[in-house]
């Protein structure tokens, strides 16, 4: 079973706080909207049902307004009005809590393209990924173990055992160990009342991780669960989940964390994601909205810019990995190399202002030099394992992940380079 859930009361609370959950922590609000609305259908694609847990404002903006295709909507977060509205893991606690039986809860910025390994949602605790002294947690935590009047002895446990901090990410999170979910609600809820009076000395929006990841992962620790997650090495930038780029044809699984919501590049491919495998409820979500005033106007995707990522996401559907390796991407003409005996940049035109950028060629990026003739993924790749300090560093497939990452970024999210399938 699917379920997610939404609290309206950060959401809609003003603040400038980088933490906080205004807007749902996007650039505007329509990008919330249609991440939310893309995630159900993905969600729904691959499993039939996905529930909803939210409040009276939610189910009024969310349902009767905009009509996001739910299957159920469970209004249940009324009763946590007087939860401070910065608490915002607090309801997704809560409605882990409530599951009468094993279940899947994903975010509403989780995009997935084939269903979850069933080893892992039958496991009795999973994650996202497990994470290993992240430094966001860090400054949180100092401030929370000195001021703090009781932190619970599960997370002190855990930090003296491990000399680390160790959590794990609840991108998506579930299992059959319902008695862990009820545990980390009471828990949580203790960890949060016997200190609320001391939250204006520390940093709240942090906080949200502490009680409810890192506190997480020691409740399960002390249970003696170790809890299974799908994606193993992952950086504190969750550089592999954020791949939009790649999202459909080798990323079957992005989260749109943190940063990414800031992105008008990965907020421009989720719409685009919403209305090309969506078509018909992208324009009843987007006219509702424009009809109910949900959002200030902001960058629209123009028509031709639409045909370029519509021809790039058909293309990529229908052929093979190998093949799409295979094809020729070469820089595009309104893109101008500009050479310098310190640093080499692009200046190019881009697609979503239509003014002038420029990139300055540093590290990988100098590899756009190449493309100043046609080549293809596999052929970069050949010539670029040539190089002993490559052929140290890369194996033939993990470098041509790498190259595939670089072009379709430089391709999709800035048209940088155009392949041979597209009119230069």
């Amino acid at each position: 079973m699917i379920v997610q859930s939404f609290w309206s009361k950060p959401f809609l609370s003003d603040s400038i706080d980088p933490n906080s959950r205004f807007k749902g922590g996007w650039l505007n609000e329509k990008y919330f909207y249609f991440s939310m609305t893309l995630s159900c259908l993905k969600f729904k694609e691959f499993y039939g049902e996905v529930n909803l847990y939210t409040d009276t404002n939610g189910e009024t903006i969310l349902k009767d307004k905009l009509g996001i295709p739910y299957t159920n909507y469970i209004n249940c977060f009324d009763s946590l009005d007087n939860i401070n509205e910065k608490l915002w893991a607090y309801p997704k606690i809560h409605t882990y809590s409530v599951q009468q039986k094993p279940f899947i809860h994903a975010d509403t910025d989780v995009f997935i393209w084939e269903k979850l390994p069933e080893d892992l949602v039958s496991s009795s605790l999973f994650c996202q990924n497990i994470e290993e002294n992240f430094p966001i947690y860090g400054e949180a935590l100092n401030e929370i173990l000195t001021l703090f009047e009781w932190v619970p002895t599960e997370l002190i446990n855990s930090l003296y055992k491990h000399k680390t901090v160790l959590a794990y990410n609840a991108g998506i999170i579930g299992g059959t160990d319902l008695d862990f979910f009820k545990k980390l609600y009471s828990r949580s809820d203790e960890f949060i009342n016997k200190n609320k009076l001391l939250f204006d000395k520390i940093d709240v929006g942090i906080f949200n991780m502490i009680y409810e990841q890192q506190l997480g992962f020691a409740i399960a620790e002390k249970k003696g669960v170790q809890p299974k997650s799908m994606f193993q090495n992952v950086d504190s930038n969750f550089t592999t989940l954020v791949n939009f780029h790649l999202a459909s044809f080798h990323s079957k699984y992005i989260h749109a964390i943190g940063f990414a919501k800031k992105s008008i590049y990965a907020c421009e491919q989720i719409e685009a994601l919403l209305m090309y495998e969506f078509p018909e409820e992208y324009e009843r979500i987007k006219n509702n909205g424009i009809k109910h005033n949900l959002w200030e106007s902001f960058y629209e995707i123009s028509p031709k810019r639409k045909d370029f990522l519509f021809s790039v996401f058909n293309y990529v559907r229908t052929n093979s990995l190998d093949q799409i390796a295979s094809i020729k991407f070469k820089l595009n003409k309104t893109a101008k190399i500009i050479e310098n005996d310190t640093l080499n940049k692009v200046e190019y035109i881009s697609p979503q202002t239509l003014g002038p950028e420029i990139l300055e060629l540093e590290d990988w990026d100098n590899i756009l030099l190449y493309f100043e003739e046609a080549i293809s993924v596999k052929e970069l790749c050949a010539e670029l394992l040539l190089d002993s300090d490559i052929q140290v560093k890369y194996s033939k497939d993990a470098l041509t992940d790498v190259l595939l990452s670089f072009v379709f970024d430089k391709c999709l999210l800035h048209e940088i380079i155009l392949p041979e399938f597209i009119s230069n």
